[in-house]
């Protein structure tokens, strides 16, 4: 399913207007990893907001497939990013109180109804959690995010969308994650990354640079 940002403005405030994106504009294809790269204040994290429908811009719109995310309701909107986005911080975002197998199982119950034990370990397992049952302290920083990216795939999003995701983690376990991320778009998703990393950056398929809101170059694929 194409995701498509035309001519994206955003602005903030009104006495004091902040311009977040200056006319953003780019088609994302399924089966490739994109890096967004820019300077604190580019519209980075912004960019992201707007493409799953968490915000609505001040002019311009997203399309995912035949549908303009800014002609929904607020409950659309939220129903269309349950079904088709998964989302990975740089904050984990880990339930405390729940393992790694149920912090897995939330969201799916949220979508569902349903939970699915069996899915969440074998996701686990394939990220490298052989054991699904501790708390999330109970992990390094690293098992961590690996857990947050298994809890976005557990619904089988098609559109994956990550937001400084290896900012607390060490060289060694950011190009494990950035591994992952590009293994899950070679499985046929979306996968978009916001980072400030430029090595990591440079593992994607194609790296979109932002400057003051606007699309200042694209290199990839």
């Amino acid at each position: 399913m194409r995701l498509v940002a035309e001519n994206l403005v955003k602005v903030y405030g009104d006495r004091v207007r902040t311009v977040a994106l200056n006319g953003f504009g780019y088609t994302f294809h399924p089966g490739r990893c994109y890096a967004v790269v820019g300077p604190s204040g580019s519209g980075k994290s912004t960019l992201l907001y707007l493409l799953a429908g968490v915000e609505t811009p001040t002019s311009g719109r997203v399309l995912l497939g035949d549908t303009v995310l800014s002609s929904l309701s607020d409950d659309e909107r939220a129903r269309l990013r349950a079904l088709h986005f998964g989302f990975v911080f740089q904050r984990f975002y880990l339930l405390p109180y729940l393992n790694a197998a149920d912090n897995l199982n939330v969201g799916l119950y949220l979508k569902t109804g349903r939970t699915d034990a069996r899915r969440a370990a074998e996701l686990l397992r394939t990220l490298g959690i052989e054991d699904p049952y501790r708390l999330p302290h109970e992990y390094s920083g690293g098992e961590q995010q690996r857990i947050a990216i298994a809890r976005a795939l557990m619904k089988d999003p098609a559109i994956l969308l990550a937001d400084e995701p290896t900012g607390n983690l060490d060289s060694a376990n950011s190009r494990q994650i950035f591994r992952i991320l590009k293994d899950v778009a070679r499985a046929g998703r979306t996968v978009i990354v916001a980072t400030h990393d430029a090595d990591m950056a440079a593992t994607c398929d194609v790296i979109l640079r932002l400057r003051d809101g606007r699309l200042s170059g694209d290199h990839g694929l």
